[in-house]
């Protein structure tokens, strides 16, 4: 093979990779002084000046199983290996100080991986949706980061706080914080227990944990508690539900579901919220893609953004008298809901609520909404009618984009404005109505 006449003084610029075909990216075009490759078996001699894997340098080489990186490389930049499905293994050499953002992002079939004691710099989602990944482990001499009692993550070491785990991670009691994104789409984790000594939990830790189970709280943690075994993590202080899973029961006594609680629970099929709930925070329930029935109790006042945005199987919701405001893209993209009714409480509907929800047939508004905003039902191509209400004074721009089956709509003399491409892409409304829409409101958009 090639690799067989390159000196050793060579190796040190030096990628040797195993694939199922010889890799080809504009990267490596741009970098290698020369790329030879044989049975399997590839060896990519890098120029002078490189010293970073680039960004994107080998994002979805779907072919690429194995890796060694030369130790003139002191940066792996961001999505540098993105994809990369097949890749089983990668040697990181102690020459590389920082790992970017996404850097092994979605690789699949990674089991392992070593962070050499040089790294100091570890940026977020650089190991997210790699489901297979068992072991990580930190060298020992590692001053900034360490894997302490085995535990299969990645600890900042200075601030106790876990920032990357995986599907075998145990927290040690040690840890005193869990960062944002920790254990985003470790779809193979079954269970975790969150130990007495973690007071602080970032936003959107258990995202697309598919396969998230069990969630316990040590009962001895002063923060937060997961009471009445409701398999999800609970501020006890303000009764925020912050984070749940496919198993979750709500309890009666939380107050809020928090920001990105469900996100991408996609094994979630049903829920239930209690009448102590009063608010469903931004993107809460948002790629549940199995959920199809939700009960919203009369307490709940506001439904966030994107809160149930791509619930592609929620086929009816019951939107209670109580709410007053639903958030923008609320429930966009819901694409098995059929009929919504929005009740006379709703003051406002957000931007894209409705937007994408192609099998929406009915829709009734009730007053005292003042503005349809945009994008509100783009798209929702099953939709034939609709009444407009009374007190409606305002319809954004784009706001039936793409009603494709939309023939009649009434518009109240209270709507004073109509946005640019309100009604573009609504070709069987009938010319009286476009006529109408000419002389009243100067709209040609259609």
């Amino acid at each position: 093979m090639a690799n067989d006449s390159i000196n050793r003084k060579d190796d040190s610029r030096t990628i040797y990779y195993e694939a199922s075909e010889k890799l080809s990216t504009e990267w490596i075009e741009k970098n290698a002084l020369s790329h030879d490759f044989e049975n399997g078996k590839g060896c990519i001699i890098l120029k002078d000046y490189v010293t970073e894997i680039g960004e994107s340098a080998f994002e979805d080489c779907w072919a690429l199983t194995s890796i060694v990186i030369p130790d003139s490389v002191t940066e792996i930049e961001d999505c540098a290996f993105r994809g990369c499905a097949a890749l089983e293994s990668i040697v990181i050499p102690d020459s590389v100080t920082e790992i970017g953002y996404f850097a092994f992002s979605g690789c699949t079939g990674l089991k392992s991986i070593i962070i050499p004691d040089s790294v100091t710099e570890i940026r977020y989602h650089a190991f997210s949706g790699c489901i297979e990944l068992k072991s990580i482990a930190i060298d020992p001499k590692n001053p900034v980061f360490d894997s302490r009692d085995n535990c299969n993550a990645i600890i900042e070491a200075e601030t106790d706080m876990l920032i990357a785990g995986c599907r075998s991670t145990i927290i040690p009691d040690s840890v005193t914080k869990i960062g944002i994104w920790a254990f985003s789409g470790c779809t193979g984790l079954r269970s975790v227990v969150i130990p007495d000594s973690v007071t602080k939990i970032g936003n959107d830790v258990f995202s697309g944990c598919t396969g998230l189970k069990s969630i316990t709280v040590d009962p001895k943690n002063p923060v937060f508690d997961s009471r009445e075994n409701c398999n999800a993590i609970i501020e006890t202080k303000t009764d925020i539900l912050i984070a749940g899973c496919q198993s979750t029961i709500i309890p009666k006594s939380v107050k809020k579901i928090g920001y990105f609680a469900f996100l991408g629970c996609t094994e979630l099929e049903s829920i239930v919220i209690p009448d102590s709930v009063i608010e469903i925070g931004d993107y809460a329930f948002d790629g549940c893609k199995a959920l199809t029935s939700i009960v919203i109790s009369n307490s709940v006042i506001k439904i966030g953004n994107s809160a149930f945005a791509w619930c592609a199987s929620l086929s009816s919701i019951v939107i209670p008298d109580s709410v007053k405001k639903i958030g923008e893209s609320a429930f966009e993209y819901c694409e098995a809901l059929t009929s919504i009714v929005i009740p006379d409480s709703v003051t406002k509907i957000g931007n894209q609520a409705f937007s994408g929800c192609t099998g929406l047939r009915l829709i009734v508004i009730h007053d005292p909404i003042t503005r349809i905003g945009r994008y509100a039902f783009r798209g929702c191509k099953a939709l034939t009618s609709i009444v407009i209400p009374d007190s409606v004074t305002k319809i954004d721009d784009w706001a039936f984009l793409g009603c494709t089956g939309l023939e009649s709509i009434v518009i109240p003399d209270s709507v004073k404005t109509i946005g640019r491409f309100a009604f573009s892409g609504c070709d069987k409304l009938p010319e009286e109505t476009k006529e109408l829409l000419r002389r009243k409101y100067n709209y040609k958009d259609f």
